[in-house]
């Protein structure tokens, strides 16, 4: 049942406070004063049971009437400031309580409220909670799902909103969920909320990524297939970080090197003496790299890679240093004392050392992967071919990731299509003396451009010294096709918050470029998304990927379904299942603020006690299940609307009534503030006034009176579809039964 959307954005109560405000104004004017540009404020009535504003005009009214009066009689000269505001003060309590009755006087003649009351100085104007609570659930009934929604593109603005921007050739793993859940819920609320909103996202179809990832394929695995139950996408994505692993392996033995010498110095004595034994043994090892690390670790000194050269130096080393950890080890293991410390040392030794023949190999490796590089520049035609058919296994990944969490784009750029557009953008940068050249590096001085003296914006590179793209160049050419191809009036970049800065940057490089649309982009950061455990690493290999997640989440589900109902049908279970996972999933990355890194909880996600989806979806399946016991249809309810009084509310329905009028406010707030964190604590907090409804008011129990019955269905219909409605803005499934 779908009713055509209200044309206002407010919901009934917001619209009960307005007539109280012009009732308010009209009641000034009838007394010949002019509020000015004070606001005339309302607050909730402070009385439990009552539904109804408080204003405090009367006293702020009073206190200008007080002064003018004491100034007519002359009574404030002589004073000094403090004496004259004391003497003001004295007479106001009285004036603003005489003001209030005379206004309250004249608003209740209106015969528009149900009570209007002068108390200390203070206007308490009472709504009939019969007539607001019918206009209310009458609105949320016909409206429906459009219920708390603005007519569709009334805010005569056209917004893009470019979010969700994965990469190909990798895995998406579990903090890439914060990006795609606020774009899905930003996109949603924004088109809610009367915004014309362009949903886009721009893939990484080309980078050093990519070229890693097609070096180590061509190098290691072409001719391959996937193992079996590894999809083509997932396979990419871990030879991505196969990759990464090899190439930086020089930079993670010495990075392990350098920590055991930093931890303890009996460790750095430890390997003091593994390097003199090769130069003791009967077989003496000598050259630089040897006595560089003994400097290194006498005087406890960084290391660094690169200055190790003799690679069939370093293979004996790394024998006597597995033999001294292992050692170790097995020592602390036969101590009384508990050391884990030096059996994890040994077993992260052992994982290194199981690939030590990389060591001899990384060199050659990395001039290879700089080679492939150069065939995407020359636009070899085999390379082109390979990369073309790896991004499509990618693609096909992503669509089915964006299909599962909700994400739907109008337009899907890519990093491939704006690298010559920005080529040339960089050329004219270049050409009208906006951008120079610097150490070999086209790159634009921005600080020094805008006439800044203190570093703010610095200096931005915009191309490779070898001609290659760098994210600057695409995302100056993305920038302004969004403007000049797609007609809109504002630009939304949601991307994580350690781009704040870059974004500044291209913004400022538009600027001086001369782009009008420059200050319509806007940057929507957010913290990043660690486990319990700790911050991931996608090139290391240890983000819990997305799909494992979301099937570990899935199958938690599942028993907590099969327990709650093991009469639901399997393949009902199953699609229950999945909609609290995915759900809790959503909820989760999006029930924090952007400026708060999420440590995602799988235990607290799946929550049915605390502030998590479940919780509210079953808030939702329990007024479901509600209705269905009483065998009454949404349109059995609306016809019966005329007819149902709501008079007698006790408190808990009234606290019910008044979350749900707010829902349309709240939708617009979360809009204009670009946070769907208020939407989430908004269906958290409706759903938790409802399960104390439930148990404070019974709808179905034996000996209800049929009025009360009727009246409190209705009230479940309404928190039913308000909660359905809110759960949706946020992508969150609103299952019937769980």
């Amino acid at each position: 049942m779908t009713s055509p959307h209200s044309d206002s954005s407010t919901g009934v109560i917001a619209r009960e406070e307005q007539a109280a405000i012009e009732a308010i104004k009209a009641a000034l004017a009838s007394q010949q004063i002019d509020p000015g540009t004070k606001p005339i404020d309302l607050r909730p009535l402070p009385f439990e049971g009552t539904w109804g504003s408080a204003s405090t005009i009367a006293r702020m009214a009073a206190g200008d009437i007080v002064q003018k009066q004491l100034d007519a009689e002359g009574a404030l000269e002589g004073l000094s400031k403090k004496e004259a505001k004391k003497l003001v003060n004295e007479r106001v309590g009285a004036a603003s309580q005489e003001l209030a009755a005379t206004l309250a006087d004249h608003i209740r003649a209106s015969g528009r409220f149900a009570s209007v009351d002068a108390v200390n100085g203070y206007i308490n104007i009472g709504y009939d909670a019969d007539a607001t609570t019918n206009r209310l659930v009458s609105e949320v009934m016909q409206q429906h799902d459009t219920y708390g929604h603005a007519a569709p593109d009334s805010r005569n603005t056209r917004v893009m909103i470019e979010h969700s921007q994965l990469n190909t050739h990798k895995a998406a793993h579990v903090g890439h969920l914060r990006n795609i859940c606020l774009g899905v819920a930003l996109t949603n609320i924004s088109t809610a909320a009367g915004f014309t909103t362009m949903p886009v996202t721009y893939i990484g179809d080309i980078g050093r990524h990519v070229i890693k990832c097609l070096w180590c394929y061509s190098t290691f695995h072409a001719g391959e297939e996937p193992r079996e139950g590894i999809s083509r996408g997932r396979w990419l994505g871990e030879i991505y970080v196969e990759a990464g692993m090899r190439l930086n392996y020089r930079k993670d033995v010495v990075d392990f090197l350098n920590r055991l010498i930093k931890e303890d110095t009996s460790l750095g004595e430890g390997i003091d003496r593994v390097l003199k034994n090769l130069w003791n043994n009967d077989d003496p090892v000598d050259g630089e790299d040897i006595a560089y690390l003994l400097g290194k670790v006498t005087n406890v000194g960084e290391i660094v890679p690169d200055e190790l050269t003799d690679a069939d130096v370093m293979m004996p080393f790394f024998t006597l240093l597995g033999d001294y950890l292992r050692g170790a080890a097995i020592e602390a293991e036969q101590s009384e004392e508990e050391n884990s410390a030096a059996a994890d040392r040994y077993a992260e030794w052992t994982q290194l050392h199981d690939t030590i023949d990389w060591w001899k190999q990384v060199p050659a490796w990395i001039d290879a992967e700089k080679a492939t590089f150069q065939l995407w520049e020359n636009h070899d035609p085999d390379f082109y071919q390979l990369w073309e058919t790896t991004r499509d296994w990618s693609m096909d990944e992503l669509k089915a990731i964006f299909e599962e969490f909700g994400a739907t784009f109008d337009v899907w750029f890519t990093e491939s299509e704006v690298e010559d557009e920005g080529r040339a953008m960089v050329r004219e940068l270049l050409d009208r003396g906006i951008a120079e050249i610097s150490d070999g590096l086209p790159v634009v001085k921005i600080d020094e451009k805008l006439g800044l003296e203190q570093e703010t914006y610095r200096t931005m590179p915009i191309l490779r010294s070898d001609g290659s793209t760098l994210y600057s160049t695409k995302d100056l050419a993305l920038a302004r096709k969004k403007f000049e191809n797609y007609d809109i009036d504002q630009s939304i970049w949601v991307v994580d918050v350690r781009q704040s800065l870059y974004f500044d940057q291209i913004t400022r490089i538009l600027e001086l470029y001369g782009f009008d649309d420059h200050a319509a982009n806007l940057h929507l950061g957010y913290e990043f998304v660690t486990l319990p455990s700790g911050i991931m690493s996608s090139r290391k290999g240890n983000a819990p990927l997305l799909e494992d997640v979301r099937d570990a989440m899935i199958s938690r589900a599942l028993d907590v379904v099969q327990e709650k109902n093991p009469t639901l049908a399997l393949e009902e279970q199953e699609q229950v299942s999945r909609d609290i996972a995915i759900g809790a999933i959503k909820y989760a990355m999006l029930a924090r603020d952007g400026n708060k890194v999420i440590v995602f909880d799988p235990d607290e996600a799946l929550s049915f006690e605390g502030h998590a989806a479940p919780y509210i979806q079953y808030a939702h399946a329990r007024a479901c299940r509600l209705l269905e016991r009483a065998g009454v249809s949404d349109a059995d309810v609306l016809a019966a609307l005329p007819e149902t009084s709501f008079a007698g509310q006790i408190p808990a329905e009234l606290s019910l009534l008044q979350q749900i009028s707010i829902f349309p406010e709240m939708v617009q707030r979360a809009a204009t503030e670009h946070r769907p964190l208020h939407l989430t604590n908004y269906v958290f907090e409706l759903a938790k006034r409802f399960n104390d409804f439930y148990h404070e008011a019974p709808v179905l129990q034996e000996g209800i009176d049929p009025a009360v019955r009727q009246a409190r269905l209705a009230l479940v219909t309404a928190t039913r579809i308000t909660l359905r409605n809110g759960l949706s803005l946020l992508g969150i499934v609103a299952p019937e039964q769980m």
